[in-house]
C-alpha cells in the first residue's frame, strides 16, 4: 500500500485547511479512516474529528460511498477500486500546543488532530507533500525529501511530528554534531542571541547525563503572543517540541528563569522520559480512547523535577533560586487537602477526568501528579545518593532506563522501575513506592532535605517588615477579574468551610467595608492568578460578618478567624556541613 498526505490551504484567513490522504494498492472492500480523539501528553478527550467537514472519497473522477462508523471514524467504499483520494476540510482555529491553527500570518498544525489514519495500516510508511501559501516556509522534525515533500516511517510519526508554515524566524545551534532549530513565531522582548546560548546550555545539560543525543535533528517551536489570562503550554514530541509563550515572557529576568526557561527544559528531557522511556501503556497509542496509566508521576513529575535540576546545573538558575522553587513546590503540596487524599498513583489515572477538568473542589480532593511527582523525585533522588554512599544518583536509574528501553521500544511497568533502581543501588526501594507513591498522606519535609545537610523553616511574610507570629485567614482561594471577587474553591476543614460559603459566590465587603485586593495574597510565586484570603491586621478566633452574591441575592455569614498555614518555606543549607551529608550533597548539586 502507498499512503500520500497533501495540505493546502489557499485561503488561511478562513482557517481552513485542506488534506487529502491518496491511497494505492489495497485489495479491500472498505477502509476505514480515523482521526484521533486526543494529543499524546495533553491527557484530555478532544475529539478532534468536530473539526472535520465536507468529506469525500474518490476513485479518479468516480465518487465512492462514505459513511460514519463511530464519532471519529468515517467508512469508505471501496469494491473493486485500487486507488482512493479522501479528501476533506479541517477548522484550524485553535492556537495551543495540541490544536492546529492557520490564518493570514501562518499555519501551525499538530498531525495528530489533522492526520487520519486508516485502520490497519498504522505502520505503513506515509509521505506528506504541503503546498505552502505565497512564500511561507515549513519547519518541522519530520524527515524532508525536499522543499515541499517529507517522509515518516509509520503514522505514529508523521502525527507527533509539529509543522510550523510561515514567514517565523529560525535560529540555529550546534550540539553533539546535531543541527538544532529555534522557530520564532511572533516578536516579543527576546534576546535571539541569548536564547540561542540558553538553548544550547540546556542541551548540554542533558547530553551530560545520556552521552549522547538521541536525534538527528531537533526543532524548538516557540509561538510568541499575548492572551487572556497565562499564555503557557507546552508539548513533547521525538525530536521536536511546541511551546506556547506569552510575548514578553524574557524579561525580568525571574520570569524568563521561572516560565519560559523552566517550560523549555521539561519540554525538552521529554525527549528521553515519555518519548523512548515510557510507561507501557504510552505506547503504541489507542488514538480512540484514554490510555490509562499510573505511572505520571514519573514521566511528567520527574520531567518536572529534571527541568529545575537541569537549570541549576547548567547555571542558568543559581542554587538560591532552584532551592526557593524546591521549597514553594513544598508548600503548595502541604497547602492542599488533597495531598493527604490522592496518591500519585491514583492522581495519574484520573488525569482524565480530574487535571483536565477541574471541579472546585480539586484542591481539597486531588494533587497534580506533576507536583507530586516532582517532589518525589526529590525524595528518590536524595534516598538513592545516600544508599549509595553518594556514588549514584537518580541519573544512573535513567542511563539504565534509557539504554534498556530506548534499545528495544517497549515501556516500562513500576516492576521494572524497581529493578532499574535496585540495580543501580543494590536496595529495594518497594517499601519507598508503597509510603510515598502509592500511598496519600503527610510528607515531612524538614527531614527529608536534611539527607542533604538542609534546613527547612515554615514562617509567614513579613509585615512592614517585621516578624509576624500567626495570621488569620478563613480558608479561600479567590479569581480577582475585572473588580469582582468570585470565590474559585474554600479549602476543606477552614472557617469558610465549614461555615458555608460556596465557590462562585462572589466577596463584597468584610464588616461592612468593600472586599478589596488587601484581602487577598498570592500563595504561589510563579502562579500570580492562585490567590486566598489574607487579613494581615486581624487574629485567629476574631468573628467577622462576610458579604456576598450568591446567584444574584446578597447574602451573609458570620465567621470566625483560623491561624493560617504557613506562607513561606525556606531551604537554607548548614554552616561546616561534614560526614555524609555533606558527601551527598555534593553528589547533589554537581551530579
Amino acid at each position: 500500500m502507498k499512503l500520500q498526505y497533501q495540505l493546502e490551504f489557499e485561503d488561511p484567513q478562513t482557517h481552513f485547511v485542506k488534506v487529502t490522504l491518496n491511497v494505492e494498492d489495497f485489495t479491500e472492500d472498505a477502509l476505514y479512516a480515523t482521526i484521533p480523539v486526543w494529543a499524546p501528553g495533553a491527557y484530555e478527550i478532544y475529539d478532534y474529528s468536530r473539526f472535520v467537514r465536507h468529506l469525500h472519497a474518490f476513485s479518479g473522477k468516480t465518487e465512492l460511498e462514505v459513511s460514519k462508523k463511530d464519532k471519529s471514524t468515517w467508512k469508505i467504499a471501496t469494491k473493486d477500486v485500487h486507488s482512493v483520494s479522501i479528501i476533506y476540510e479541517f477548522y484550524a482555529n485553535e492556537l495551543s500546543v495540541h490544536t492546529s491553527h492557520v490564518d493570514s500570518t501562518h499555519a501551525y498544525f499538530n498531525g495528530v488532530n489533522l492526520f487520519m489514519y486508516l485502520e490497519g495500516y498504522k505502520d505503513q510508511s506515509v509521505e506528506l507533500v504541503i503546498k505552502p501559501y505565497k512564500d511561507w516556509k515549513i519547519s518541522t522534525g519530520l524527515e524532508r525529501l525536499n522543499d515541499n515533500r517529507f517522509r515518516a516511517i509509520n503514522y505514529d510519526i508523521l502525527a507527533d511530528c509539529p509543522i510550523e508554515i510561515g514567514t517565523h524566524r529560525s535560529l540555529f545551534f550546534t550540539v553533539d554534531g546535531k543541527e538544532h532549530e529555534i522557530v520564532l513565531y511572533g516578536h516579543g522582548n527576546e534576546d535571539e542571541e541569548r536564547l540561542k546560548n540558553d538553548l544550547k546550555k540546556i542541551v548540554e545539560g542533558f547530553l551530560k547525563i545520556f552521552g549522547k543525543l538521541p536525534y538527528k535533528r531537533y526543532v524548538f517551536i516557540y509561538h510568541l503572543f499575548s492572551g487572556d489570562g497565562d499564555v503557557m503550554g507546552g508539548l513533547e514530541h521525538l525530536n521536536s517540541t511546541s511551546i506556547d509563550v506569552d510575548n514578553f515572557v524574557f524579561s525580568p529576568e525571574t520570569k524568563y528563569q521561572r516560565s519560559f526557561l523552566s517550560v523549555t527544559a521539561h519540554e525538552y528531557f521529554h525527549l528521553w522520559n515519555v518519548k523512548r522511556i515510557r510507561p507501557i501503556e504510552l505506547g503504541p497509542f489507542n488514538y480512540k480512547e484514554e490510555n490509562y496509566t499510573n505511572m505520571l508521576w514519573m514521566a511528567e513529575g520527574f520531567t518536572n523535577y529534571y527541568a529545575s535540576l537541569i537549570l541549576m546545573r547548567t547555571g542558568l538558575i543559581d542554587r538560591k533560586e532552584y532551592l526557593r522553587h524546591l521549597a514553594e513546590q513544598m508548600l503548595f503540596h502541604d497547602l492542599m487537602p488533597g495531598s493527604k487524599i490522592t496518591s500519585a498513583y491514583e492522581s495519574s489515572f484520573d488525569t482524565w477526568i480530574k487535571l483536565y477538568k477541574p471541579t472546585p473542589n480539586n484542591f481539597n480532593s486531588y494533587i497534580s501528579y506533576y507536583l507530586k511527582g516532582e517532589l518525589l523525585g526529590f525524595l528518590l533522588n536524595t534516598r538513592i545518593i545516600e544508599a549509595t554512599g553518594a556514588q549514584k544518583s537518580l541519573d544512573d536509574v535513567y542511563r539504565s532506563l534509557m539504554e534498556k528501553y530506548n534499545k528495544d521500544g517497549k515501556g516500562y511497568t513500576e516492576k521494572d522501575v524497581l529493578t532499574a533502581i535496585k540495580d543501580v543501588t543494590g536496595t529495594d526501594f518497594t517499601e519507598f513506592f508503597q509510603a510515598y507513591i502509592k500511598t496519600p498522606g503527610h510528607i515531612d519535609f524538614a527531614e527529608e532535605v536534611k539527607r542533604l545537610g538542609l534546613n527547612l523553616k515554615a514562617s509567614y511574610r513579613k509585615v512592614e517588615d517585621k516578624e509576624v507570629l500567626e495570621k488569620a485567614y478563613l480558608g479561600l482561594l479567590v479569581n480577582a477579574e475585572g473588580g469582582r471577587f468570585v470565590v474559585s474553591s474554600v479549602v476543606e476543614g477552614s472557617p469558610a468551610f465549614s461555615g458555608g460559603i460556596n465557590p462562585k459566590d462572589e466577596l463584597v465587603a468584610v464588616d461592612g467595608y468593600k472586599f478589596t485586593d488587601r484581602y487577598l495574597k498570592e500563595i504561589r510565586e510563579e502562579m500570580k492568578k492562585l490567590r486566598m484570603d489574607c487579613f494581615s491586621d486581624r487574629k485567629p478566633g476574631e468573628k467577622v460578618r462576610i458579604d456576598f452574591f450568591r446567584r444574584g441575592r446578597l447574602m451573609s455569614l458570620d465567621l470566625t478567624f483560623a491561624k493560617a498555614p504557613p506562607e513561606v518555606y525556606e531551604i537554607t543549607e548548614e554552616e561546616g556541613l561534614a560526614g555524609e551529608a555533606k558527601n551527598s550533597s555534593v553528589k547533589y548539586f554537581s551530579a
